[in-house]
């Protein structure tokens, strides 16, 4: 008899070596005159390396738990065919990024029939839902659970919500039922942030409005001139709204471009890291009191 469970079951993309590693511990060593080598106890530390190439990752302290990412992978994409709708998860869409030999790196699926349409001056878009994870193998941050949209007009990543845990490092402190849920709660508020987003595609803003903001969110006079160029770039096509600054500032964070150059990127694997770093700027914008004032929200 066909089982047409398995007929219907989900296929995902799988990772490849640039996230899908596995990491391992291995002790530390000290040296006199390089004439013999001590192990140091585990208490001190211990370096974390990829089990593929040897390649060290970084040095954590004793009581570290290392996540591995095929199984925040794996746990992932059940939680996604468990929640989303059987026939949007067709053709998902797989994108890896690391940065430093792997001890920071982010995977993401994107779900290509999960579109909202965007109807900005002259012209539309659409964004499409996605969900991922970033992780990290030198202690320097938690695993992150992430959920956002792209718009598919220029593939600037949006993050629309994040998910982190205290003791997310422990491969323990996540589970299908919490991604699951997770995703469920993000993809509602997926389809009310598209709402919202329409509502800014209509806003229309004068360009010394939307400087004031910049300026009034913390941004350096020298960062907030290039992000006005964006801006000019981004209301070309837009129109002169709250939705070309929110584009402006979301590519920003997903672009290592010459306009926004991500620093020594050319000599240190960094891009993705940085990015990273950038889209939490970005999230923190546009939950500040001088985003709401742009909106016309405040009292």
């Amino acid at each position: 008899m066909l089982n047409f469970n398995y007929l219907h079951r989900a296929e995902f993309p799988e990772l490849t070596s640039l996230t899908d590693f596995q990491a391992s511990f291995r002790p530390l060593y000290t040296s006199e005159n390089y004439a013999h080598f001590d192990e140091l106890p585990p208490s001190i530390g211990q370096a974390v390396v990829r089990a593929d190439n040897l390649q060290p990752l970084g040095l954590v302290g004793n009581r570290y738990k290392i996540a591995q990412n095929i199984d925040l992978y794996n746990m992932l994409t059940k939680a996604a065919r468990e929640t989303l709708p059987a026939n949007s998860l067709k053709g998902a869409e797989l994108k890896e990024v690391a940065s430093y030999g792997g001890a920071y790196t982010r995977f993401e699926l994107s779900f290509p029939e999960l579109v909202v349409p965007i109807h900005q001056l002259g012209s539309e878009t659409e964004l499409k839902f996605r969900v991922g994870i970033s992780n990290s193998f030198d202690g320097s941050g938690a695993v992150r659970v992430f959920a956002g949209a792209y718009d598919q007009v220029c593939e600037n990543g949006m993050c629309i919500g994040d998910l982190v845990k205290q003791y997310a490092r422990h491969t323990a402190g996540f589970t299908p039922h919490k991604f699951a849920s997770f995703i469920s709660i993000e993809m509602d508020k997926y389809l009310t942030r598209a709402r919202e987003l329409q509502r800014w595609a209509k806003k229309e803003i004068a360009p010394d409005q939307a400087r004031t903001a910049l300026e009034d969110a913390g941004l350096s006079e020298r960062k907030t001139n290039t992000m006005m160029d964006q801006f000019y770039t981004e209301a070309a096509a837009r129109g002169c709204t709250v939705w070309a600054l929110y584009s402006a500032l979301t590519f920003y964070s997903s672009h290592n471009s010459a306009r926004f150059g991500v620093r020594n990127s050319a000599r240190v694997d960094n891009q993705a890291a940085a990015l990273d770093q950038r889209e939490r700027e970005v999230s923190k914008i546009v939950n500040s009191k001088a985003w709401t004032n742009l909106l016309g929200e405040a009292a």
